[in-house]
């Protein structure tokens, strides 16, 4: 099966809905450790059109730093739960998602580009995270992850070299279960709350979801451009994932 079949399966069927389960996801994270290995296959260097390449770049080096974190508050807060399960899955999940930032960093050297050490986004959604405590942090943790998937999946839709389709496939492929992971957790965590509660998490959290998604297409628009996917189009992939998200984790 090709990484574009993957996604395209992970799409349709994610992961199976139900209460959550510590063990079942440190499986899957377990599993799932190598499976990139064999997919990609590098050349020495990667051609994109022209007017592609620096747009391109430009914001693959935002999403490479935002992907390379250590989750040390992340790591911390999850000792909270008292679960030392959930606590190796999200140890796995930073794994996975530093993964994910060397993949980025091999593209923008094949495209010539050069690695960011730090950019004004990634510090505005760390300071979020950092606010409050865990459900917070997942919170913020999940916009960042619905406008990352999006924006992965137009690069591996609209993208014609196939080294960047194999790379944004898998990503995207990781993405989609990460987001089942936490809003299945997070699921568990808002079901204490009654439906008045949730449904005010909700409004707070559909702010900030729209507030990051302009702030991101403002910033981003010239790849999205490049890769001739509107503002209103891009915007609109984002909600439906959102919205899934939101319904997964709150139960309204």
């Amino acid at each position: 099966m090709t990484a574009q079949q993957l996604v395209n399966t992970g799409s349709s069927q994610g992961v199976a809905s139900g209460s959550f389960s510590s063990a079942h996801w440190l499986s899957y994270f377990q599993g799932n450790k190598t499976t990139k290995v064999d997919i990609i296959n590098w050349p020495d260097k990667v051609v994109v059109p022209p007017a592609l390449g620096p747009s391109l770049v430009r914001s693959l080096q935002r999403f490479q730093i935002g992907e390379s974190g250590n989750g040390t508050h992340l790591r911390k807060y999850a000792t909270t739960t008292k679960d030392p399960t959930y606590e190796q899955c999200i140890d796995l999940f930073v794994r996975e998602e530093q993964g994910h930032a060397r993949l980025l960093a091999q593209l923008i050297k094949s495209l010539e580009g050069t690695v960011l050490t730090r950019h004004w986004s990634e510090l505005a959604f760390v300071a979020l995270r950092r606010m409050l405590g865990l459900k917070t942090e997942v919170f913020v943790l999940l916009i960042a992850e619905i406008i990352g998937k999006c924006f992965y999946k137009a690069c591996a839709d609209r993208l014609q070299n196939k080294t960047m389709k194999d790379v944004f496939s898998a990503i995207v492929m990781d993405e989609i279960f990460h987001l089942e992971f936490h809003c299945s957790f997070m699921n568990t965590q808002m079901l204490r709350y009654p439906a008045a509660t949730r449904q005010l998490v909700f409004y707070a959290w559909t702010a900030l979801f729209y507030a990051a998604c302009l702030v991101f297409i403002a910033d981003h628009q010239p790849a999205l451009r490049a890769l001739n996917v509107s503002p209103k189009a891009f915007l609109h992939d984002c909600s439906s994932t959102f919205y899934r998200a939101a319904d997964r984790t709150l139960s309204l």
